[in-house]
């Protein structure tokens, strides 16, 4: 049966190697023939899900299990699935390439790679696994991006469009009140010819205004709050605007000059890099969490069960 399973549940330090990646491990062959689940048909041994990591005090508690053996179901649907739907598969060389990769990371800062594996209570087998789902995660991302096919005009244009209070540089002043009726009665003031910035001293509960008269000087308008940047952005040059509201107050906005951006040949391969940046990680995960829920799994009943909502994960025992 291996090792008992018990209640006992001790916390696993993280590192930087294994945050923010896919934390799986494979179901690999195993002295042992009792099965602890099954995947599509295809058995996964408890022996095959231990060698993975090591246990405290012989013992391992049942939530820890039951995360290593949720691991174990969703490695082997996705190396199934990378073969069957984009027919990949990793050669061992590039395996052993990679898995040196992570061995020289983790000795890269200081650390030995045998401290490493202590304090992660893991084992070098469970490294090489890593290594390769890096490998079959990357080539499923890249089939994935080909089937997209290339970022579209209209996309890049979205993008440039949501962009431009960050791409727009500014020399703005405003005078902040509490309330419409006080900014409307600041505007009337500056319709009528009192200076702006004599006004902002008087009237504006911003504090800066007693020493800059509402100046807030040249810069992007990506660094004030969103409805402060929209009306700049829209204000018309030379004229106080109408009254803006923001979490602050009431804004009075005077834009003396503004420099709006040009979507060139720089801009449209800076924002195609963005996008697909922003694709390859959200194509994988709604490839992976479709993948994963569709598949045929059962979970034996003394080592939890399987559930698909809120996500994929195998429930502990009670």
């Amino acid at each position: 049966m291996g090792r008992p399973l018990s209640d006992e549940v001790k916390p696993v330090k993280k590192t930087v190697l294994l945050l923010g990646v896919f934390a799986l491990v494979v179901a690999a062959c195993s002295a042992s023939e009792t099965v602890v689940a099954t995947v599509d048909g295809r058995p996964i041994t408890l022996a095959s899900v231990e060698e993975l990591f090591v246990a405290d005090g012989g013992t391992v508690d049942r939530a820890q299990f039951a995360r290593e053996l949720r691991n174990a179901i969703v490695e082997t649907i996705l190396i199934d699935k990378a073969k069957s739907e984009f027919g990949i598969e990793i050669d061992p060389s590039d395996i052993e390439v990679r898995y040196q990769e992570l061995v020289d990371q983790v000795e890269s800062t200081g650390t030995s790679y045998e401290e490493f594996l202590a304090a992660q209570g893991i084992t070098d087998v469970r490294v090489r696994r890593i290594a390769h789902q890096f490998l079959i995660q990357d080539a499923v991302i890249e089939a994935l991006v080909e089937q997209a096919g290339p970022i579209t005009e209209e996309q890049i244009q979205e993008r440039f469009d949501q962009q431009l209070t960050q791409r727009t540089e500014a020399c703005v002043s405003h005078i902040l009140t509490e309330t419409e009726e006080e900014a409307l009665a600041v505007r009337d003031r500056l319709e009528a010819g009192e200076d702006f910035a004599a006004v902002a001293k008087d009237v504006s509960i911003d504090p800066s205004a007693a020493d800059n008269g509402g100046d807030l000087g040249c810069g992007p308008l990506g660094q004030y709050v969103p409805e402060f940047a929209v009306g700049a952005l829209q204000a018309p040059i030379g004229s106080p605007t109408l009254p803006v509201r923001s979490q602050f107050g009431y804004h009075i906005i005077l834009v003396e000059s503004r420099t709006e951006p040009v979507l060139d040949d720089t801009v449209r391969e800076e924002i195609v890099t963005q996008l697909e940046a922003e694709r390859r990680g959200s194509l994988f995960q709604e490839w992976l969490l479709e993948t994963v829920t569709a598949a045929d799994v059962t979970v034996e009943q003394e080592y939890g069960e399987w559930v698909t909502s809120p996500v994929p994960d195998v429930a502990p025992p009670s």
